[in-house]
């Protein structure tokens, strides 16, 4: 059965990276055929699912659910009625296609794991909203990287549940000197060794992350992906 959902995903390899990696790291199949796909990873739903009705059908169908991820999404309204969560992200998904990164070196920054001695830093500077205990579990799983100027922690990334790069922060006076680059092209390059998927998503509206991940060499989704939590 996972060899067979495995080749269907593989027919649209950048719109499926996400259920690839969650399939291949333990998720539960909920429903799978020609029309689609739904699975849980960890306590996150996903799903991708051709039709609406069934869609409908399938959601209808959980009992509870505190976080989804919709691909091209339209159950809006029965997701926020049923479940009591809102639409929080909706973004394209990159995939990093090539064998090598050309790693990105700045001048008097070097980068190092990080751990929870770091994690009040993170969690002040990190600009976007997030759960405390999900943070906390992400440091404790050893997936965050600092870059360092000497001993001052300038900037951070680190590695989401659903295998995406993410917490990519750079502190203020820090900026436009190529750190976060520096930091991402250290992480394909970490994930390129272990053999794993490198992909991630972005904000549709974030036209300088896009930019950013273009020009480092990614490759586009034609999908939509809406986080609902």
């Amino acid at each position: 059965m996972k060899e067979e959902i495995l080749d269907y995903l593989y027919q649209d390899y950048i719109n499926h990276l996400d259920f690839i990696y969650a399939i291949n790291n333990g998720a539960t199949i909920i429903y799978f055929s020609d029309q689609g796909i739904m699975i849980k990873f960890d306590d996150i739903y996903m799903m991708s699912i051709k039709e609406p009705f069934l869609g409908k059908h399938l959601i209808n169908g959980l009992n509870d659910c505190k976080m989804i991820a919709i691909h091209n999404d339209c159950f809006k309204e029965i997701i926020e009625e049923k479940f009591g969560i809102s639409q929080e992200i909706v973004a394209y998904q990159y995939g990093y296609l090539k064998d090598t990164v050309t790693l990105i070196d700045v001048p008097e920054i070097k980068i190092k794991e990080i751990g929870m001695e770091y994690c009040e830093f993170i969690k002040e500077n990190y600009s976007t909203p997030i759960d405390e205990e999900y943070l906390i579990k992400r440091i404790k799983a050893n997936v965050f990287i600092g870059a360092f100027d000497q001993d001052k922690i300038v900037g951070f990334a680190g590695i989401h549940d659903e295998g995406t790069i993410g917490f990519v922060e750079v502190i203020e006076e820090y900026r436009r000197r190529k750190i976060a680059s520096m930091l991402e092209t250290y992480m394909i390059n970490k994930l390129l060794e272990k053999k794993e998927l490198v992909y991630l998503q972005v904000d549709k509206d974030n036209i300088p992350s896009i930019k950013l991940h273009e020009k480092l060499g990614y490759t586009c989704s034609n999908d939509i992906i809406t986080w609902y939590m």
